[in-house]
């Protein structure tokens, strides 16, 4: 069979399956904006699909489960914020990186608005995002720490500044001043940020 014959045939498979990862695609991004409303424990697979805008069938023939679908948000979550950020802060160093990062938070709610609820929702041990959110906060927690290392280690920090404590206290500082904001927007998570940089830069 020569290549012309083989050609068309290879394309007309790929399409298919194209089509299916652009739905998917789709259908991830919406389930995206609905968990970021309404969470995810109160929902059942029907609802998560009407509010959608796709059958129950049609979401379960692409992920298979609602966990299967909540793992896929999950995913892409990490995967819109997380370069960025990585790149930011190997530029600029953890004290200039955390309240820019701030500032662009404010423009994403929808994101900030699903990382709070989802984290409210996962303290019990039975929910399905409970350990993939405990492991991405001790992440969390341990890439501030190795950033507070470095930035001790350039000269920038107060003497006596113990990175393990204040790794927590940025950590935390940061989830609570979020969710102060998604109550109150005038609220400026910059600016709050900024303020505790200072406190523990080198004068």
């Amino acid at each position: 069979m020569d290549q012309e014959t083989r050609g068309p045939a290879r394309t007309g498979k790929r399409a298919p399956y194209a089509n299916g990862a652009k739905k998917r695609a789709e259908l991830v991004e919406a389930a995206f904006q609905v968990f970021a409303e309404k969470g995810y424990l109160g929902l059942s697979i029907r609802q998560i699909a009407e509010a959608v805008g796709t059958s129950h069938t049609a979401l379960l023939h692409h992920f298979g489960s609602k966990e299967a679908l909540l793992e896929a948000v999950l995913v892409l979550r990490e995967e819109r914020e997380g370069p960025w950020r990585t790149a930011l802060i190997s530029d600029k160093g953890l004290l200039e990186t955390v309240p820019a990062v701030m500032r662009h938070n404010a423009g994403i709610r929808g994101v900030i608005h699903l990382d709070a609820t989802l984290r409210a929702e996962a303290i019990s041990s039975d929910h399905p995002a409970h350990d993939f959110l405990f492991r991405r906060s001790q992440d969390f927690v341990d890439s501030v720490r190795s950033e507070l290392d470095r930035e001790l280690a350039a000269g920038r920090l107060r003497e006596g500044i113990s990175p393990d404590v204040v790794a927590r206290q940025i950590t935390a500082l940061v989830e609570g001043i979020q969710l102060s904001w998604l109550y109150d927007e005038s609220v400026d998570m910059a600016e709050h940020l900024q303020g505790f940089m200072e406190l523990i830069r080198q004068p």
